[in-house]
């Protein structure tokens, strides 16, 4: 069967998975794909004794629709309507499912995580192999291609830059949108490529991983654009002829007034969403930050060139939940912003050069650019999360295999042999990364340590050491995120507790207050505030404080509730 191919320089390059010359042993990869599981398990055996840290809180513990007892379609419906991210279907499902079988132990949770970071290994291997096949200039033996997918993708499994999106249990939003990102990328590879009966079957397949990579996380978003650029950089001509074709149909005329009604659609859409500030923010503020939707821009022009940092150089000191980063506030404020920004630009126009000429090893780039652009946007999210370069760096181990499989001449195990110092670092760097997650006080101790000007560290740290008893450590932690971010509510709420467990009530009834001044939805404060007039024994105080808790609070302190109810009675 004939396939439309690729003419560069009077070559074809083929755009069919060609099948090896004979049979080949497949043992060598196989026993390499085993080790590498392992050691990816070892690596990460400690994190799995992490706890649950910031937005696991409000993603998956404070969520009771989560709190599965047992299977039942109301169970679901509960799940789809009130979790926090309700429109990531897919992933809440998951935590309810790890709730009905062990609770709120965090373990089973890492323990999960884990488990899906090597299903996400074992599709790279296999989409690599697929893809290693492509636009090639010759055949290849598939040993090769396989045992060349592998070690690439050791690189990922082991990488230190990858912990956040498999240790921390919220993030199993990212590893399962990167996993079915994959299989649907891979499903239509192999539709694309082996024309045969069950082509159909294929394409309905990449559709279906689509749909649950988007109910993980918006990021799939970008997979159809992805698959759009794949036919253009791999079948020029093919697509060539259907454009001629449908001209040719159609007349020019009329196909040039369609494409000019379609660009003043898009036109208004675009100017639509500059001024619809409910969706996305330019010159306002965002909610909740301190930041604009154009400086968010600016901003993350020079953290895509971090994260590349971080990729080269995953040093255990330089990785942090928490980073905090320089905003930008115009082009030249700091002045990396526009070197930044002709930095991207130069570099998206390399890659095109090399989609057009080269485009195994263009592609991969496209793909790595396309998955940070919609989180790089001005929209309200932190500026710098490890974990968005999960999905990114897949498709580099799509170009690493690539360029392994066309230039490496060398024997196999002498490869592994000089792979393996490079992969020896990165264990020992993920091992140590991991030993950090594994200890909340030493894990909130390093964030805040490395992240002196931001508040939320501070505020968990002081927070996790009052509730290990540390009090004479928590007060100084939570006073310095009190400087950071005066007034707020929770920190005033935490201190004053740290206040009343030392003896020191004036003090913790004053913070108290100013907690529930700040925020008077802050409920566990006005609980908390309440119980201090009741001891004080100002009735009319303590009566409309417990009656406003009892009235507004929500089930999450029931438990509290009731000892307001049992206050209220003593009151009367």
């Amino acid at each position: 069967m004939k396939s439309v191919g690729q003419i560069k320089g009077g070559n074809v390059l083929s755009t069919e998975i060609r099948p090896p010359d004979r049979a080949w042993p497949c043992w060598p990869s196989l026993l390499l794909g085993g080790l590498l599981l392992a050691l990816t398990v070892l690596v990460y055996w400690p994190g799995m004794q992490a706890g649950f840290y910031f937005d696991d809180l409000n993603n998956i513990v404070e969520v009771p629709a989560l709190y599965w007892t047992k299977l039942s379609l109301d169970g679901v419906w509960q799940v789809m309507d009130r979790a926090l991210l309700p429109g990531r279907v897919v992933s809440n499902l998951s935590f309810a499912l790890n709730h009905l079988f062990d609770g709120l132990n965090p373990a089973g949770y890492h323990w999960v995580n884990l488990i899906i970071h090597l299903l996400v290994g074992m599709a790279l291997v296999w989409v690599a192999v697929l893809f290693a096949g492509v636009g090639a200039s010759g055949p290849t033996k598939l040993e090769r291609k396989l045992f060349f997918a592998i070690l690439a993708t050791a690189l990922f499994l082991l990488h230190p830059l990858n912990i956040q999106a498999v240790t921390y249990a919220v993030q199993r939003m990212t590893s399962l949108a990167t996993l079915f990102t994959l299989l649907s990328f891979g499903c239509y590879l192999t539709a694309r490529l082996h024309k045969d009966a069950r082509t159909t079957i294929w394409f309905f397949l990449s559709a279906i991983c689509f749909l649950l990579a988007l109910g993980n996380k918006e990021i799939a978003l970008m997979l159809p654009l992805l698959l759009l650029l794949f036919e253009v950089c791999f079948y020029p001509l093919h697509w060539r002829e259907r454009v001629c074709t449908i001209i040719q149909r159609v007349g020019l005329p009329r196909l040039s007034l369609m494409v000019l009604f379609v660009i003043v659609l898009l036109a208004i859409g675009f100017s639509q969403l500059y001024y619809a500030s409910h969706l996305i923010r330019w010159n306002e503020l965002l909610p909740g930050r301190e930041f604009t939707g154009v400086e968010r821009v600016l901003t993350e022009a020079r953290v895509q060139f971090f994260y590349l940092s971080l990729l080269v150089w995953p040093d255990p000191s330089r990785l942090n939940l928490e980073h905090d980063f320089v905003l930008s506030t115009s082009l030249f404020q700091p002045w990396t912003t526009g070197a930044a920004m002709m930095g991207c630009l130069l570099l998206l126009v390399g890659t095109i050069w090399l989609c057009r000429r080269f485009p195994r090893y263009g592609f991969p780039l496209l793909g790595y650019a396309l998955f940070h652009l919609l989180e790089s946007g001005p929209i309200n999210l932190e500026l710098v999360f490890e974990h968005r370069m999960y999905l990114p760096m897949a498709f580099l181990v799509l170009l690493i295999t690539n360029l392994l499989v066309d230039f490496v001449r060398m024997g196999q195990w002498v490869m592994l042999l000089l792979l393996s110092v490079l992969l020896a670092p990165l264990s020992v760097a993920s091992y140590e990364r991991n030993k950090v997650w594994s200890e909340p006080l030493v894990f909130l101790r390093d964030c805040a340590t490395k992240s002196p000007n931001k508040f939320r560290p501070w505020y968990n740290l002081g927070t996790e050491l009052g509730m290990a008893g540390l009090f004479s450590e928590a007060e100084p932690a939570l006073l310095h995120a009190l400087r950071l971010k005066p007034g707020h509510s929770l920190a005033h709420n935490q201190l004053g507790n740290v206040y009343l467990m030392t003896g020191r009530q004036a003090d913790a009834f004053l913070q108290y207050r100013y907690a529930v001044e700040a925020d008077p939805k802050n409920y566990e404060a006005v609980f908390n505030l309440a119980t201090q007039y009741y001891m004080k024994g100002a009735r009319p105080e303590a009566v409309r404080l417990f009656q406003q808790f009892i009235t507004y609070a929500p089930p999450l302190f029931d438990a509290a509730r009731q000892q307001a109810q049992v206050y209220l009675q003593r009151l009367r």
